[in-house]
């Protein structure tokens, strides 16, 4: 990049602040890669290549591949009804199919505002069954499954219950053994009760004032966010999204095609559209 290093160009960092890091991918060789900044504010950790960042949403298209998997796989379709997998939920949202959970077209209330109505928030120990928990509690969907996008955390928790009724494994588990592992990325893992510690972690951080607040807080739900990787392992990752080494030629299209609504138009166009995480 002609001599260009990230503080640079993000100038309200420093090397005392929080810190950022990029690796630039070209078809599959490392084109550029550069950190500043520090991993812990409170104790001065300098951020580095092997830092472990929590994805947050950015842990979904881990979940999605693992649905794309398990269809390749025949093990579900596209089609089949939540009620299948999930009957906790048949007296209002049974209908709802693996692909409008998958491209956000469900009608689910996001699980963050439930836990808000609770006054939890985004506390600890909140998990996917407290989540299947609130969500079998409510009445009615926020409007008929595939008329409209709306983003939702839920999706993805039931998308990861699933995943995890139909194989046995928990999620943890299931991407260990066919993503992470197949593709190398030893150093990337979902949060939970197992693994409380994240070792090299990088921690976020929000701006109050002319400070730094750590924002620490975790859940142990799956699914929708909880995957942590580093910069090295999410290059493994992107390598593996453009060729066969996790999905054959066929299944690998639907990452890229975008959800459609019951009408057979584009869900969204915001994104580019959405498909599988």
């Amino acid at each position: 990049m002609n001599g260009l290093r990230l503080k640079d160009s993000f100038t309200a960092f420093n090397d005392s602040s929080p810190g950022i890091g990029a690796i630039a991918n070209l078809k599959g060789k490392i084109v550029y890669q550069d950190t500043f900044g520090l991993a812990s504010c409170e104790h001065r950790i300098p951020l580095q290549l092997n830092s472990v960042f929590n994805l947050a949403s950015v842990s979904k298209p881990f979940t999605g591949m693992a649905i794309l998997q398990l269809m390749e796989r025949g093990e579900l379709c596209a089609k089949d009804k939540l009620n299948r997998f999930v009957p906790e939920l048949r007296h209002y949202a049974g209908e709802v199919t693996i692909s409008e959970l998958a491209h956000h077209s469900a009608g689910f209330t996001d699980y963050n505002d439930l836990l808000w109505q609770k006054a939890r928030q985004n506390a600890l120990h909140s998990d996917n069954a407290e989540i299947l928990s609130l969500l079998t509690q409510q009445k009615q969907l926020r409007f008929t499954p595939g008329s409209a996008f709306e983003y939702s955390n839920s999706n993805y928790v039931l998308l990861a219950l699933i995943i995890e009724r139909v194989t046995g494994l928990s999620l943890r588990d299931y991407l260990k053994q066919y993503i992470f592992g197949v593709t190398g990325m030893e150093n990337t893992t979902v949060f939970n009760e197992e693994q409380p510690v994240i070792s090299n972690r990088a921690y976020g951080y929000e701006r109050y004032g002319e400070s730094w607040k750590c924002n620490y807080a975790d859940t142990f739900a799956t699914g929708a966010a909880n995957v942590f990787s580093t910069l090295e392992d999410m290059k493994k990752w992107d390598d593996a999204l453009y060729g066969n080494l996790l999905l054959g030629e066929e299944a690998q299209r639907a990452i890229f095609t975008p959800g459609l609504d019951s009408s057979g138009k584009p869900l969204t166009e915001f994104w580019g559209g959405y498909s599988y995480g």
